[in-house]
């Protein structure tokens, strides 16, 4: 019995049918980092990046979702950090709870620089964008209500819808500062994050993957068409070693890639709400494992808008420095060029992708405020803090005040390396969490050990670069606390993970 048939509250706890799951594990996990993460990391040219997305996604990426998808299913549903203490002790849940909150709060804050970015440059995106939220709460209504009605027919609708405003917004777009869209956003945030997952979260999911599903096609046939008109060349370098300002290319490419390979982030998602959706064990292979298969999908498709879609000149561009990658440019004017061999015009185009990893955005941070209120609560019990920090509403409030603060610090994208750092530890330390997990059900675990060893030696490596060479000289003291902290808590898990795999080696090699 899964978690979701076990503890069915009709606010967490929903037994939900594969196809649903799937969508909302999908576009949760997805948001815009794996298009963010594969255009910045071009700067060291596409093999790299096409080589990590590739082989990352397949055998370190894929297989982290699933292990960590599987072991909150056999721990009832409970986040990482708490069924950590299951398998490693206290003193490993209490560090790892530092880990997630971390990672929640970064998540949060460069989620809302990347949508208020979208939103003002890209104003033609945002109606069909907003309108997806009222669509999403009425299929949410029709199926709590056990209405009968087709779902797929009526997300295919909500779609069209979206896509018209698509259209209504190049003609009367609606244009605000960047700064007016980080405060809309914070509101929102709060909003959603209290609302049941069934109201609009569940809903929202799986009109996003219909439009997912729509865009991956659209942009593979774009370029399909571009390879055999010979419109399309691949602009960029295979390789450069040493862009100017850029960090070093090991670990930096890894940690820039973040989503787009292999992601800590995913380990919450699936010890989040998807354990709590899943009707069946026997479903956790096709969610967790698929959806980041689909996930590196789009990775390439969102490094090709680079290397291709941008041209010479404008590869040249944008890539003749660290920091010059305007990557919604980038995704949406190089996507819109890899298009036009289908008679899209490029406005439609740009239009189009903007309100893909925009919606895709949105998503993420809906989740990752969720996340943030429900690893709070669970640390409460942890902490033996006061009960009434366990409320829906109170839990919200440590973690969006640290939001606020980094949203409206002005670091923007700044926080990407720190985000993708913090991320990858947390994705290394799942590896070992359920590396520890098979030892104790004296199962192979070689396959996780690897990509543990791999991640945990480049993000912690990546961590302590940035502290010391880029935030304690520009004297970011928020930034220097945080990864600090980070680093020291992963440490603290990986000494105590390996005090515990001697003891569990020890016992199985006795038979004990």
């Amino acid at each position: 019995m899964t978690p979701a048939v076990k503890y069915d509250d009709g606010f967490e706890f929903v037994p939900t049918q594969r196809e649903v799951v799937a969508g909302h594990h999908f576009t949760s996990i997805a948001g815009a980092a794996p298009i963010v993460g594969p255009v910045v990391a071009a700067i060291w040219g596409w093999l790299p990046g096409l080589l990590w997305v590739v082989l990352g996604t397949i055998f370190l990426g894929a297989v982290h979702d699933f292990g960590a998808l599987v072991v909150s299913l056999r721990h009832d549903g409970r986040g990482i950090a708490d069924y950590l203490k299951d398998l490693l002790g206290k003193w490993a849940m209490q560090l790892m709870y530092v880990v997630v909150f971390f990672l929640l709060v970064l998540v949060s804050a460069v989620f809302v620089d990347v949508i208020a970015t979208l939103a003002a440059r890209f104003p033609a995106a945002v109606y069909s964008v907003w309108v997806e939220i009222p669509l999403a709460v009425i299929i949410g209504l029709l199926i709590r209500r056990r209405w009968k009605f087709n779902l797929f027919l009526a997300s295919i609708i909500a779609v069209a819808i979206m896509y018209l405003m698509i259209w209504v917004g190049t003609l009367y777009p609606l244009t605000f500062t960047k700064q007016t869209w980080i405060y809309i956003l914070l509101a929102y945030m709060v909003v959603a994050a209290r609302l049941p997952v069934w109201l609009l979260v569940q809903p929202r999911d799986i009109i996003n993957g219909i439009q997912l599903i729509i865009a991956l096609v659209i942009c593979t046939v774009g370029v399909l068409a571009l390879a055999l008109s010979g419109g399309g060349q691949i602009v960029a370098p295979a390789v450069r070693l040493a862009p100017a300002g850029a960090p070093p290319i090991w670990p930096f490419l890894m940690v820039t890639v973040a989503c787009g390979a292999i992601s800590g982030w995913h380990s919450i998602v699936g010890s989040g709400t998807t354990p709590k959706q899943i009707t069946s064990e026997k479903d956790a292979k096709f969610v967790g494992y698929g959806s980041m298969l689909a996930e590196g999908y789009l990775g390439v498709i969102a490094l090709l808008t680079a290397v291709v879609g941008l041209g010479a000149a404008g590869y040249e561009s944008f890539y003749a420095a660290w920091g010059k990658a305007a990557w919604p440019a980038i995704w949406a004017e190089g996507g819109a060029n890899l298009l036009l061999p289908m008679g899209i015009p490029a406005v439609l185009g740009a239009a189009f992708l903007a309100v893909v990893a925009k919606s895709f955005a949105m998503t993420t941070l809906d989740s990752a405020m969720r996340f943030t209120r429900i690893a709070f609560a669970e640390s409460v019990t942890t902490f033996r803090l006061p009960a009434v920090l366990h409320d829906k509403t109170v839990s919200l409030v440590p973690g969006f005040a640290i939001i606020v603060w980094l949203a409206l610090s002005g670091y923007g994208m700044r926080l990407w390396p720190l985000f993708g750092a913090t991320n990858q530890i947390l994705a290394g330390l799942a590896l070992l969490a359920a590396s520890v997990f098979l030892v104790s059900l004296r199962r192979p675990f070689i396959h996780y050990l690897i990509p543990f060893a791999i991640m945990i030696v480049s993000s912690m490596t990546a961590l302590a670069w940035s502290v010391i060479y880029q935030y304690l000289p520009a004297r970011n003291w928020l930034l220097v606390a945080i990864g600090a902290i980070v680093f020291l808590c992963g440490l603290g898990v990986v000494i105590i993970a390996i005090q515990t795999w001697q003891a569990k080696q020890t016992r199985v090699s006795t038979g004990a």
